[in-house]
């Protein structure tokens, strides 16, 4: 990829010098160079390299005719004997200043190449004959930088037991971008042969990955269909294109939704996301709420820059901003990851101290910006490309693909590695899953499920389940309480409180049956809390107290019953007086919040009809409950 780059460069950059000042004295070697400049400027470079070997062997000593030489060398990717010309020239002429750039290319060559010793020394050679603004001074500067960091890093030996994956999903020369689900049984990635397409391989019952088939006729196309991202419940994916679908610049992006097994066509994000210019390596939030991208569009801090965009409560996205210089560098920033916990994004990046080429990084999100990015290290990053990361939900392992030169080709391969501990997510993930269903029939129901923190009363996340099966997924992160709250036209929502404030859950199925709003139908309210022994209300309940007053505000329900409950420690006539008190407060609280009490009764039913044997403290805690009921 780097010698791809090189090859922008003029061919003449090496070895401009003025006839008074060769090196050589031998006037026909002189007008053999001579003319191998005019070939190389009709790009006879064949003729060129013929013409420049025999001034050579004219004169072993002619230091321009080895610099044009390397040119050549350079340009059919013939690297060593690149290299050989720039060591003949710094051998006979190791401090001639206007010969600097051999040292450069030589130094330039051996730090791609992971030789970070002997890139150092090339490179001081380099500053050492160069002024201040020489041509390569800066681009050397932030090599031998990167060469002290490599070279002292590689102490630094985590135990990342990368390996790759099985070679039925390694089964092309290129295959890069790996997303997974949040379950972990759905791997998406893209393999390029003739072009682009995006791959699908699931795992199977023995936990092994299945051959790769392509994801959707929908989506794949005769034209290329590149890096994508998957929301968390495999659900909304977002891929890019650039060719033969309408859009607004070179490559934009699209969406397109998964309905029972089924993708949807592909739709362009629009003008709020896609622009003239190149957008690209999406990658979405758990939710699929927020969007992370790369850009070379105009307004940028470099090339190419991350931007973020969020989607609001009309369905739209926002105008996408640029994600700042905590991340952005003046040069290629790029492949963001944002984890499922949506507090430490992955990016790669060569625009800062690293291995050389690509590196990855990692950053976790602040209240104000990002934290510095830290190099995710040795043996992952090193003298070659890496450009992209995905870690697991638990943050217990990651996905990434690992290139190679291999002569004037690439090839990428899919690995799987163990996270040390120490680059482990500070807070981890798990999920909730399962299907929405009415109560009385069983039938699938199309609902929204938030997962909201209950102690600032934000939302975390918003998914809708399937409509045609009614399945969902939602992931939890550990250090907080939430309460989830699923929701459908017609009918009660339900409510399940999570508390991950002290340990994470393992993954765990939640089937939610909604009752239809008729008399009779009633809910546990099991996002409200009291104080111990007391029948204050605690101001986590505040989530689901909005809950009620949002249900309420429409016109389908007259009256309701309100009933406190308690477990069966204490009197029956502590219990009742408590179970009474605690039913009261939700009535004041609803009172003092614009609901009519003419629609409001409260009981208290003390220690009765239980949820669940009083065996345990956890038991004896839902027993300790409100009920929501229509009477009328």
């Amino acid at each position: 990829m780097r010698y791809l780059l090189i090859l922008l460069l003029p061919i003449f950059l090496t070895g401009l010098a003025s006839a008074q000042s060769y090196t050589s004295k031998n006037k026909k070697a002189i007008k053999l160079y001579t003319e191998a400049r005019t070939l190389m400027g009709a790009r006879s470079f064949d003729k060129a390299f013929d013409k420049l070997q025999l001034a050579i062997n004219k004169d072993p000593n002619f230091a321009e005719a080895y610099l044009k030489l390397a040119t050549i060398y350079r340009i059919r990717f013939q690297d060593s004997l690149q290299m050989t010309c720039y060591k003949e020239v710094v051998t006979r002429y190791p401090t001639t200043a206007r010969f600097g750039s051999a040292w450069y290319y030589l130094g330039l060559h051996t730090f791609e190449e992971g030789q970070y010793e002997k890139a150092l020394s090339y490179l001081k050679n380099y500053q050492n004959l160069t002024s201040s603004k020489g041509k390569y001074k800066g681009k050397a500067k932030l090599m031998i930088e990167n060469c002290a960091f490599a070279i002292a890093y590689k102490v630094n030996d985590f135990q990342f037991n990368p390996r790759p994956l099985p070679s039925n999903v390694n089964q092309f020369k290129q295959q890069y971008f790996p997303v997974l689900t949040a379950d972990q049984k759905s791997l998406i990635y893209v393999k390029r042969e003739a072009n682009e397409e995006i791959m699908l391989s699931t795992m199977d019952r023995d936990g092994d990955w299945e051959s790769p088939v392509s994801i959707s006729e929908n989506i794949n196309t005769e034209f290329n269909e590149g890096t994508c991202t998957i929301s968390a419940d495999g659900r909304k994916l977002v891929f890019t294109s650039c060719m033969g679908r309408k859009g607004y610049g070179s490559c934009d992006l699209y969406v397109s939704t998964k309905v029972g097994e089924e993708w949807s066509m592909p739709e362009n994000m629009g003008s709020a996301i896609n622009s003239s210019a190149w957008d690209s390596q999406p990658s979405l939030s758990a939710d699929g709420r927020i969007l992370y991208f790369v850009s070379n569009r105009s307004g940028g801090y470099g090339r190419r820059d991350i931007y973020v965009s969020t989607l609001n409560e009309n369905n739209e996205w926002g105008n996408p901003q640029n994600i700042g210089t905590d991340i952005n560098t003046p040069f290629d920033d790029i492949s963001p990851f944002i984890h499922s916990n949506g507090q430490r994004l992955y990016f790669a990046t060569d625009g800062r101290l690293g291995f050389g080429g690509y590196d990855i990084y990692f950053s976790e999100k602040e209240d104000e910006g990002w934290a510095n990015p830290i190099n995710f290290g040795y043996p992952i990053n090193t003298h070659n490309d890496e450009v992209s990361m995905y870690i697991s939900s638990d943050g217990s392992k990651g996905y990434y693909s690992h290139e190679e030169k291999q002569g004037d080709s690439f090839s990428s391969t899919l690995f799987e590695i163990d996270i040390p501990p120490k680059l482990q997510i500070a807070h981890k993930s798990t999920y909730v899953f399962g299907k929405v269903m009415d109560k009385r029939t069983s039938s699938p129901l199309v609902a929204t499920i938030s997962l909201i923190d209950l102690e600032t009363e934000t939302d975390i996340e918003i998914v809708s389940s399937d409509s045609l099966n009614g399945e969902y997924l939602i992931v939890l992160t550990e250090g907080k309480e939430y309460g989830l709250f699923a929701e459908s036209v017609g009918y009660l929502y339900k409510s399940i409180n999570f508390n991950l404030t002290e340990s994470l859950l393992e993954p765990v199925e939640v089937n939610l049956e909604l009752e239809s709003i008729k008399v009779g139908s009633k809910i546990v309210l099991n996002n409200i809390f009291f104080e111990f022994n007391s029948y204050e209300l605690t101001s986590t309940s505040k989530a689901e107290l909005s809950k009620i007053i949002d249900l309420l505000g429409g016109d389908m329900i007259a009256k309701v019953q309100i009933a406190g409950f308690t477990d069966n420690v204490g009197s029956d006539k502590y219990n009742v007086e408590l179970s009474k008190q605690r039913a009261k407060s939700v009535y004041n609280y609803l009172v003092e919040n614009g609901i009519n009490k003419s629609r409001l009764t409260f009981v208290g039913k003390g220690a009765t009809n239980f949820i669940m044997d009083n065996s345990s403290e956890s038991n004896r805690s839902q027993n300790r409950r409100i009920e929501f009921e229509i009477v009328e």
